[in-house]
């Protein structure tokens, strides 16, 4: 064995490095003509004790360095090879920048965002701020302890991070004043004898602020290890190296001209898969199978006792508004079309919508079955708040069921008070809108007033009143949808962050809001023709893509999920808070990424949403169930997806995802086939009448799958909400057959 893992209680080499050796990551004196340092580390447990730049005359490390010009950058090959036997050692290559600034942008995928440079408190789980903090107009953006670069000047700003921590192995930054952005992406770690270690992605900078580190180290060994909220002890440590032992750090270095945090992350959104294998996703079980049994589970859910009858988003008895399921469960029920279906969703509007609002017209977080109002997580230490996530789903998704109604052919169903209550709702946003300019992150649901500023809590409202503006003939609606668009834009997306979207957690960023922007601006997009939102919309879908991995991240042999054979790729990261991956978004189908792949013909798009529909079936238990884990993270869960357990959101975000996504989208006039579902397609004869395509199945159920074909003519046109009732090619293939079917195309 030349490399092993150095384990706790070994010695710790205190003599190895001589003394005059640099203690940190940043650079002792200043230099703008090296491309990288290359540095030898020594550890004394989890603590960086020396590290000192390799030179042709080091004897401890000799690098072999090979690199390749690509389009705006150069992939480097270093090979570290050991002079002598060595202890607690690693080696690094640090990329510096010199005329830095704390006002630069600084993104790691799924863990630091903006540099995290916010205010830290320490709160209990799921508690929310502090008393002091409600209805302050000047509160920072506040969070849980979580790596950040430090927002005080002066201070140490230093922030470690193993690529267990990230959905990408990458550091992104951005030098606003010189109008440059930077990406480096890198392998997930280095392999001793089978075994993974992951590497280590650091930043570091001076206290004046002057001159930033980016560092990539092998192993990666960070001082404190990042927990689900806070800190612990790291396990991480150095290795052991016999003479002739080698390391290979890979490191592609991408430096362009960029103006802006979109076009970053847009550049980002083409980069992220450059180190990935060529090994595809794994076809494990057809949307129509994920469909039946993920509305299954909801149908389990549906508590009815007394005079009251729901569908209950989480585990326990209670309707649990918007975030995380309810009032949305129930649009995939809505579409199974029968009448039993219909009777229940009728039963949960009826207990939901008269009984948990409050004299704004806002609604409370949670309704017990009793019909009274539950008080939990921040609500239960300052009552009278409501999360306005919650309010904003509500609003979307019942506006969504109500249009669903009337396409199928069932609007004399939809009961006037259901409309007057979800009215009441739209007019509660407008209003606080009028008076603020914002929706916050809490709302006092009796007088609408903003409990807690700041985030972009409220994104999904965008498009739950771009949707009302519509159906109730309300151009006011539309008028503050767009300026709430234009709002969250600039104050957020243009910063390269959201914020807000989770009860669970402070301010942080997560994915959660994120996708309910690009959503929003989706439909304000369709809602309204103008082009600026459907562009806007890419520039979210840019966003989310940083917090869904792109990579099939290898877990230590003997978790559940390595025995599984797991390929994590496209399981979404919930914040930088929670730290661990999910089957999908939180919570919806992703559908505005399928939109942007047919408007734009850009097969990213569609690549990505493909990964995390193929990571929700990762996810499914053999009993059918599926959990909000699925992660490598160690902070979290590590390996699991739970199984034994049950989320009610990942069974709705399963429905919704083989719902509203077609399992097979064709361009007739282009030859162009898009497989999202878990089969093989190809075309085996097309003329200007017919297409003939073969459909392979290889998991082991059967399938129905989905087809829209269209052509570039009907693809210019917006595609809207409930589309899916419109796809009327469904080719049945059993498990393990093969079958060619014909579909017409337009002459």
């Amino acid at each position: 064995m030349k490399i092993k893992t150095f384990l706790i209680g070994c010695f710790c080499g205190m003599g190895l490095f001589p003394l005059q050796a640099q203690h940190g990551w940043t650079p002792q004196s200043v230099s703008g003509k090296q491309e990288y340092r290359l540095l030898e580390c020594g550890y004394n447990e989890a603590q960086l004790e020396s590290s000192r730049v390799i030179t042709p005359a080091s004897t401890t490390w000799k690098v072999d360095t090979k690199q390749e010009k690509i389009p705006e950058g150069v992939s480097y090959t270093f090979t570290f090879t050991a002079q002598q036997a060595l202890e607690n050692a690693g080696v690094a290559v640090a990329f510096d920048e010199y005329d830095w600034s704390s006002d630069n942008y600084v993104m790691i995928p799924a863990a630091v965002y903006n540099g995290n440079r916010q205010r830290i408190v320490n709160r209990e789980y799921a508690t929310g701020l502090d008393k002091s903090d409600y209805y302050r107009k000047d509160l920072a953006l506040t969070s849980n302890p979580i790596p950040q670069l430090s927002p005080e000047f002066g201070s140490p700003s230093l922030l470690e991070l193993s690529v267990c921590n990230v959905a990408t192995p990458a550091i992104v930054y951005m030098d606003r004043r010189k109008g440059t952005g930077v990406i480096l992406l890198t392998e997930q770690g280095f392999e001793p004898d089978g075994y993974m270690l992951d590497h280590g992605l650091t930043v570091a900078e001076t206290p004046d602020r002057h001159t930033a580190s980016f560092v990539i180290s092998a192993p990666g060994v960070r001082s404190r290890k990042p927990e689900f909220i806070g800190f612990s002890e790291s396990p991480d440590r150095g290795v052991s190296v016999a003479k002739g032992g080698q390391i290979v750090l890979k490191v592609t270095k991408i430096d362009f001209p960029c103006r802006d945090i979109p076009q970053l992350l847009a550049r980002f959104m083409q980069v992220r898969k450059i180190y990935t294998s060529e090994s595809e996703v794994r076809n494990l079980m057809p949307m129509s199978e994920v469909f039946s049994r993920m509305t299954q589970n909801i149908d389990e859910r549906y508590y009815e006792e007394g005079e009251f009858g729901f569908y209950c988003p989480e585990n326990a008895n209670w309707m649990s508004y918007g975030w995380v399921g309810g009032l949305i469960n129930t649009y995939p029920m809505l579409a199974l079309g029968d009448t039993g279906h219909l009777r229940k969703v009728k039963n949960t509007f009826d207990f939901a919508l008269p009984a948990g609002k409050g004299e704004s017209g806002f609604f409370y977080d949670v309704l017990g079955a009793d019909g009274k109002v539950v008080y939990r997580d921040a609500a239960a230490l300052v009552p009278g708040i409501g999360l306005t996530r919650k309010n904003a789903d509500v609003l979307y998704w019942m506006v969504k069921q109500f249009n669903l109604l009337k396409e199928q052919g069932r609007e004399d169903r939809i009961a006037p008070a259901w409309e007057a209550e979800i009215r009441r709702l739209a007019d509660a946003f407008v209003s606080t809108w009028k008076k603020n300019g914002t929706w916050g992150n809490y709302v006092n649901v009796e007088t609408g007033e903003i409990a807690v500023y700041n985030t972009t809590s409220g994104a999904m409202a965008v498009g739950g009143l771009a949707l009302a503006s519509a159906y109730y003939k309300e151009p006011a609606y539309q008028e503050v949808a767009c300026e709430a668009a234009a709002y969250y834009y600039d104050s957020f997306a243009l910063l390269g962050f959201t914020s807000g979207g989770c009860g669970d957690i402070l301010q942080n960023a997560d994915s959660e809001t994120a996708a309910a922007l690009m959503t929003s601006l989706m439909t304000l997009y369709e809602v309204t023709g103008e082009q600026s939102y459907l562009k806007q919309s890419a520039d979210l879908a840019h966003l989310c893509a940083t917090w869904t991995v792109s990579f099939p991240y290898r877990l230590p042999a003997g978790t559940p999920l390595a025995k599984l054979g797991a390929n994590l790729t496209g399981a979404v990261w919930a914040s930088t808070q929670n730290k661990h991956g999910a089957p999908g978004f939180c919570t919806q189908s992703g559908d505005a990424l399928f939109k942007l792949y047919r408007a734009t013909g850009d097969t990213l798009y569609a690549g990505l949403l493909r990964d995390i529909i193929h990571a929700h079936a990762e996810g499914v238990q053999p009993n059918g169930k599926i959990t909000e884990r699925l992660t490598y993270c160690d902070a979290d869960s590590r390996g699991s997806r739970g199984d034994g357990g049950k989320t009610g959101w990942n069974e709705t975000n399963g429905a919704l995802m083989a719902l509203e996504i077609p399992g097979v989208y064709i361009r007739t006039d282009l030859d162009a086939v898009y497989v999202f579902d878990h089969v093989d397609v190809k075309i085996v004869k097309k003329n200007s009448k017919q297409i003939v395509l073969q459909f392979t199945n290889p998991t082991a159920f059967d399938a129905i799958v989905t087809v829209f074909a269209e052509d570039g003519e009907q693809a210019c046109r917006p595609l809207g909400d409930n589309a899916f009732l419109h796809w009327t090619n469904k080719i049945a293939v059993k498990a393990g057959e093969t079958v060619n079917c014909k579909l017409k195309t337009k002459e």
